[in-house]
Order: C-alpha cells, then sequence, then structure tokens
C-alpha cells in the first residue's frame, strides 16, 4: 500500500535545510531528486488570528480504510492547513483489553502484528515531537512493510532517534501502557466508536460523509486559508468492529 505522490511530498518536510538537507539528498537520492530537494516542498509558518481546530484520529496500524484516510485525507489536509490545525493520534482502533494476572494483554482486529506496530506508533507518539511522530507515522503507514521501514522513516524525520529505542519502548512495559492509556480514551468515546477510522472534530464526531478539509475551514473561526475556498468530496472506507 503506497502513495508515491504524497510519499514525495512527505520526504523533505521538516528536514533542517543546509548540511543536513544536503546530507539526507545524498542517502535517498531518488527522492530528493523528484522533489528537488525542498523546491516542491516548501514550509511556510503563519500567524494565525483564532484557535486551531482539534482533529483527533482513533485508529488501528493495519487497518485499510484508517491507512488511507490518515495518508490520502488527514495528511493532505495538514499540508494544505497545518497553521490551523491541531492533530491528535490515537493508535488502538477495534482492539479489546483484558487484565491478565495484573498484566495487560491485547487482541488486534488484524492480529498480534497489528497490536505490535500500534505500540510501535504510540511509543512514537511518547518519544518524538508531535509534529516529528505525525510524520514519521504517515511515512511508516504508506509503506507495505512497516516493520522494514521504521529505520530509514525515522533516518528523515528523526535521525537521532534509533528504531532500537523505538522497539524497546513496544516490546517492554512501556508500550503495554501506552496501548492501555489508549485503550481508555477510546472506551471513553461518546459516543462509542463503531467503527475506524474515527475521526473527533472539536469534541463531535466526524460523520462519514463529512470531509475533513471542508469542515475544518467550516470550524475555523479566524481567517480561513485560501485553500478553504475549494471543498473536495470523498468516500471514506471504515473498518467495522
Amino acid at each position: 500500500m503506497t502513495f508515491a505522490p504524497l510519499l514525495l511530498l512527505l520526504a523533505l518536510l521538516e528536514i533542517p535545510a543546509g548540511a543536513a538537507r544536503a546530507a539526507w539528498a545524498g542517502q535517498y537520492p531518488e527522492v530528493a531528486a523528484a522533489c528537488k530537494a525542498g523546491v516542491l516542498c516548501p514550509k511556510v509558518t503563519k500567524t494565525v488570528s483564532a484557535p486551531p481546530v482539534s482533529v483527533s484520529l482513533y485508529y488501528e496500524s493495519l487497518c485499510g480504510g484508517c491507512r488511507e484516510f490518515l495518508v490520502r485525507e488527514l495528511f493532505s489536509t495538514w499540508l494544505m492547513v497545518e497553521d490551523i490545525l491541531n492533530i491528535t493520534l490515537v493508535p488502538y482502533g477495534n482492539a479489546q483489553e483484558q487484565n491478565v494476572s495484573g498484566q495487560w494483554e491485547f487482541t488486534c482486529q488484524h492480529g498480534e502484528r497489528e497490536c505490535m506496530l500500534n505500540k510501535v506508533e504510540a511509543c512514537l507518539l511518547d518519544k518524538l515531537d508531535e509534529i516529528l511522530a505525525f510524520l514519521t507515522i504517515v511515512c511508516l503507514e504508506e509503506m507495505d512493510d512497516m516493520e522494514k521501514n521504521l529505520k530509514p522513516c525515522l533516518q528523515i524525520y528523526a535521525p537521532e532517534t534509533s528504531p532500537d529505542t523505538i522497539m524497546e519502548c513496544a516490546m517492554g512495559d512501556r508500550g503495554t501502557q501506552l496501548m492501555h492509556t489508549n485503550a481508555q480514551l477510546t472506551d471513553a468515546l461518546q459516543p462509542p466508536h463503531q467503527y475506524v477510522p474515527w475521526v473527533v472534530v472539536n469534541g463531535k464526531h466526524m460523520e462519514e460523509h463529512d470531509h475533513l478539509l471542508s469542515l475544518v475551514c467550516h470550524l475555523y473561526q479566524g481567517e480561513k486559508p485560501d485553500i478553504c475556498h475549494i471543498g473536495p468530496k470523498s468516500q471514506r472506507k471504515v473498518c467495522y468492529q
């Protein structure tokens, strides 16, 4: 499952200018060449005139509909209106937890691999700056072999963080604790989630027929970005419980 055009945009976002970017471009020449070393991927920070719109995504790592929403809709919306958007990711989804002899054990909809990848993404969110964690997770979710691509995704966005550090977190007590916290957050949803991706915007569930960019633009109370005058539509795929 890959989204090549978005990957090219993703590849150079948040990468420092100058020597660091040159070093990265030398390590990943094909992606850097396609993106012209950042010329096509500018990052401009603007002053906002109102509180950002809060978007919380409750999802699971191997749900096809979750991956498509994260990469095609949430990430693309972030690219266009980053300055008016505040994103929270909660990787857990339709999993179930059980306390067995004082230890939390989890059963995930797409098996043990999904449980581990949910923990990996929870650990990324725990260990990295929130934007770098978001971009790293998008990078992973674009790939068919997420485990194999943890290292290159981290090398792009958080080269000071070792994949071993993330895996140690995911496989240890911290990963279990993070998953339990995400289970509590998911179970506390009102109304309860019926499927994933389950999207909450400014505290209210986003309906399947809604488009995220249009909704964010509608809810933002400040001066709206120019892109808000364009209202794309999409049909979202979901994973029911």
